[in-house]
């Protein structure tokens, strides 16, 4: 075998070898880029998702708006306020109980209007609860203080 035919097939080995690794690099940043846009982003199933778009406390009236964010209806979103570790009373002032919405479908935004049963400066934690499916629930809270 002659010399020329040794390097010939040295060369290509050496490139064989380099698309392997070209296409292992792109697969494994393939999988990356997989897991971060699927852990932030449920593209290929159900979710659910409130999101507070406004919490205003003055004077003793707490307004509160909320957005359904997922893919899930929820059939009730509820909200309870905490002040140092407490539970604190809420009045509807447009309502019955402390339901912001007894349906609420994605996309669409619900607000509720509440008065408080104490209210002295300090932060308020609001948190608005949906509940979906069987009973399951989604909460999110926000902060707000109290004027």
């Amino acid at each position: 075998m002659s010399l020329k035919a040794v390097q010939r097939k040295r060369k290509s080995i050496g490139e064989l070898l380099a698309v392997i690794i070209v296409i292992a690099i792109t697969i494994v940043a393939g999988l990356v880029v997989y897991s971060i846009v699927m852990g932030k982003v449920s593209l290929f199933g159900n979710s659910p998702g409130l999101e507070i778009e406004n919490a205003q406390l003055s004077n003793g009236v707490l307004t509160v708006s909320v957005k359904n964010t997922g893919s899930y209806t929820f059939s009730t979103v509820t909200i309870q306020v905490i002040y140092n570790g407490g539970t604190v009373t809420i009045t509807p002032l447009n309502g019955s109980s402390n339901s912001i919405a007894t349906s609420l479908q994605p996309g669409q935004s619900a607000s509720g209007t509440y008065t408080l049963s104490e209210t002295v400066g300090g932060t308020y934690t609001i948190i608005i609860t949906g509940e979906y499916g069987n009973g399951q629930s989604f909460t999110v809270s926000t902060n707000v203080v109290g004027e």
